[in-house]
């Protein structure tokens, strides 16, 4: 099983998008919610994901073509 943290940084219009509901119905991986900040000055969550190497890395992908910086995180 490979694991990667993520900081993702929303634009303000996904907000209040189920973007991580979304996330986890199209892959099979686990992912814990580190931290976020959700105000009308910025989003940001940090994610822990854990899973098949191939589906972290299309999930990144899927992230950034919603919108969605897609910064790795050192853990």
């Amino acid at each position: 099983m490979a694991s990667q943290a993520f900081r993702l940084i929303y634009p303000q219009q996904l907000a209040n998008e189920p973007v991580i509901n979304h996330l986890l119905r199209q892959y099979t991986f686990t992912v814990n919610i580190l931290r976020a900040n959700i105000t009308p000055e910025e989003c940001w969550m940090d994610i822990h994901i854990t899973g098949k190497a191939a589906e972290i890395e299309d999930a990144a992908t899927w992230l950034k073509d919603q919108g969605i910086e897609v910064l790795p995180l050192s853990r």
